[in-house]
């Protein structure tokens, strides 16, 4: 992505910490990208399966952020926190900015060589979050809730699992929202390139899919 899409693009991450209605949270929120803008715009979102690009870890936030409150409005009657959902979602993987290198020259090596790569990002972003929130005097239930947003987006025990298992709603829709566009965002080069009525597959996929002739009424 070029340098003003990007910007553009953190810029709307601003805008969705302004919807936050929490003070503490917003604040929070905006403290992140504010020291975090940096590797925000020049770290990638994974090793090489999504967002595999400088920039792509804000992207992909970005995007997570968006699908989750699409869910968010399509499902008002679960009532969830919606500042919890927006919050955790703009900052799931922040841990990444300590875990992973900058991507340069379409040259990137998976992991900083220091000890967060003992961690992982789902513990990192828990131990960034905990220290900004040292911050500000709140009680202990809030503070475990907040950093649950970041500990458990992930939906198993795994090399990019959780730290423990989801136990609210408002994290299973960010698990949700982060698990759609780590699988599609992929997809659509795949997709562009596979031939209409053959199989392709998306990469780690268990089995191949079948691209629409999309030509229906020449099918009779």
């Amino acid at each position: 992505m070029e340098k003003e899409e990007l910007e553009e693009i953190y810029n709307k991450c601003i805008e969705y910490s302004n919807k936050i209605q929490n003070p503490i949270l917003r604040d929070v929120a905006k403290r992140v990208y504010k020291d975090y803008k940096v590797q925000l715009i020049n770290k990638p979102a994974t090793p090489g399966s999504h967002h595999y690009y400088a920039g792509g870890l804000l992207f992909h936030m970005y995007s997570v952020t968006r699908n989750a409150i699409g869910i968010c409005d399509m499902y008002k009657e679960l009532e969830v926190d919606k500042d919890l959902v927006i919050f955790g979602a703009l900052v799931h993987d922040i841990g990444k900015c300590n875990d992973f290198n900058d991507f340069k020259d379409n040259n990137y090596e998976a992991v900083n060589g220091n000890s967060a790569t003992l961690l992982g990002h789902s513990y990192e972003g828990t131990h960034i979050i905990e220290n900004y929130l040292k911050d500000f005097e709140i009680n202990e239930e809030f503070k475990n809730q907040v950093i649950h947003m970041v500990g458990s987006h992930m939906n198993e025990y795994s090399e990019w699992g959780a730290l423990v298992l989801q136990k609210m709603l408002e994290v299973i829709i960010i698990n949700y929202a982060d698990s759609m566009d780590a699988y599609f965002e992929p997809a659509h080069k795949i997709i562009k390139d596979a031939k209409k009525g053959e199989l392709y597959k998306i990469g780690n996929a268990p089995r191949p899919y079948y691209k629409s002739l999309n030509d229906y009424y020449n099918l009779q």
